[in-house]
């Protein structure tokens, strides 16, 4: 009987520990911080005018990246603002025909520009027929081809690229006229496929590549083709492409990888199900999986350099490899919008946010943006990211007295005490230069980002100079009641039913039992 009973209490602890692994997510804590310091520059690069460019002038194409990258980590386009200005989808929404005009194709949009728009509408949840009066859906389907293939522009090659993005842009969208052309844009992708199991930008060429392959297995993937022979021949070209250092080249053989191709082939994998991590070269380095790589190129301010040798384009290559870290394949998932209601009071031994007029103190999701609490499934970060600038006003309690563990040392750079007002930091300028990949939309402006807002700490209050106050109200905790209740309730329910059914088991048995049989 003792046996019994033990067996029961050893069940019961391995379904709890199942419940305490499912809620607390068990992630890498260096990815969660990479992601964070990725989403917080994203933010930061935000203009009042809604758009993103570090030097002051913002780009539709990167600024379209930016939003679907920010949307991977569960931020919605609509809800992306600096405070008292315009939301990253409404100015998308106004600049359309600038978007047009930075482009190849004008006067007329590429049909790589609709793909882009219809992704973010879709990430955003908004109308696809009403982009500012434009109906990007029937634009997009007035450009396929019976075969299945769709033209950079009307009359034009078809392209490997344009079909790809059309697959992503018209997957989410859930009617009968906007699904009808995917299984043939599947079957042209994988007629595409060259025979060293890559793809090309373009049909006409032989040079295959490692974004266009990695773009072309999420759109199979997306059509509901993940387990066929494209896809596994696809994934072994990228094997073969993969560098020592964990990171992919532009091209197979190129000795120096960058990480836009690094991030398309991250997507790849996890589309398919599978883990990056998994991914190593073999080589014994310390970056020889693709994440580590990506994770070795983010400077101190939170933007990727393109390449360890070179720094180029800082907010749009940052843009890339925010999805990678979401754990995000493309089509990005409509982000839920952020809900305008007061925040709860924290619990005991938990961080708090709190709002007021000018938004919220701390565990914001960066300035001007609203709180978000995770990334998707399968994401290397959990952590609710952004440090947050606020207006003045903002009168917060010295939280120094209840600090706990870590958290009770003053860190190095923070000032020691809270004023009673707070001021907003100042933009700090500074974007790379340009370099266009999988979406051959366009280039970024010169400059090389600032070391700055490397000061910024995620999820604390940020005051004068940019220096974080010691003693302001942290992060939700990370552990089972950061929003994950019903797995942990779910997990001592599972436990205590099988407790109760042995011991009704037991009771059934108690006559055997008792008569000496053996255990």
């Amino acid at each position: 009987m003792r046996r019994l009973v033990l067996l029961a209490l050893v069940l019961s602890g391995l379904v709890l520990a199942v419940a305490v692994t499912a809620a607390t997510g068990a992630t890498d804590p260096d990815g969660r911080a990479a992601l964070d310091r990725t989403v917080r520059y994203l933010q930061e690069s935000q203009l009042p005018g809604g758009g993103f460019g570090a030097s002051g002038e913002p780009s539709q194409i990167s600024s379209a990246w930016t939003a679907l990258a920010l949307a991977a980590a569960g931020i919605n386009p609509q809800d992306q603002a600096r405070p008292g200005g315009i939301d990253a989808h409404s100015y998308l929404v106004s600049h359309y025909r600038q978007g047009i005009e930075e482009t190849e194709c004008a006067p007329i949009a590429c049909t790589t520009t609709l793909d882009r728009e219809l992704m973010v509408v879709n990430a955003a949840g908004t109308n696809p027929h009403d982009f500012g009066g434009v109906d990007l859906v029937a634009e997009l389907l007035d450009r396929a081809r019976p075969d299945g293939s769709f033209p950079h522009v009307p009359g034009g090659a078809s392209g490997v690229n344009d079909t790809v993005f059309a697959v992503f842009a018209l997957a989410p969208v859930q009617e009968a006229e906007a699904q009808a052309p995917i299984q043939r844009a599947a079957d042209w992708i994988e007629a595409a496929q060259l025979s060293s199991g890559g793809w090309s930008w373009h049909a006409t060429s032989s040079q295959d590549e490692v974004d266009m392959t990695g773009a072309a297995i999420q759109a199979l993937v997306a059509a509901g083709r993940g387990a066929g022979a494209a896809v596994e021949k696809g994934l072994a070209y990228l094997r073969g492409a993969q560098n020592p250092d964990g990171g992919f080249p532009d091209f197979p053989g190129v000795s120096e990888a960058n990480v836009a191709s690094t991030a398309w082939a991250v997507q790849a994998i996890w589309a398919v199900g599978d883990n990056p991590e998994e991914w190593r070269s073999g080589s014994g380095e310390a970056t020889e999986e693709p994440l580590d790589f990506l994770e070795s190129l983010q400077q101190p301010d939170g933007h990727i350099r393109w390449k360890p040798s070179r720094d180029l384009n800082g907010v749009w290559m940052t843009a890339y490899v925010a999805p990678a870290f979401a754990g995000q394949a493309w089509p990005i998932p409509a982000a839920p919008r952020a809900i305008k209601t007061p925040p709860a009071q924290p619990r005991s031994g938990q961080g708090g946010e709190s709002a007021n007029r000018n938004g919220v103190l701390a565990g914001g999701g960066g300035r001007g943006a609203p709180l978000f609490s995770r990334p998707r499934p399968q994401s290397r970060g959990e952590t609710p990211g952004g440090a947050r600038a606020i207006g003045d006003g903002a009168r917060p309690a010295n939280h120094s007295a209840s600090r706990r563990g870590e958290n009770a040392i003053q860190p190095a750079g923070t000032l020691a005490r809270e004023p009673g007002a707070v001021g907003a930091v100042p933009a700090v300028a500074g974007e790379g230069g340009g370099r266009e990949s999988s979406s051959r939309g366009g280039f970024g402006s010169g400059g090389t980002a600032s070391e700055e807002r490397g000061e910024t700490v995620t999820g604390t209050l940020v005051g004068g100079g940019g220096k974080p106050f010691f003693g302001a109200p942290g992060l939700r905790g990370a552990g089972p009641d950061q929003g994950d209740g019903a797995e942990v309730a779910l997990g001592i329910g599972a436990a205590a039913l099988l407790l109760g059914l042995l011991g009704a088991w037991i009771e059934r048995r108690r006559p055997w039992v008792l008569r000496g049989a053996p255990a």
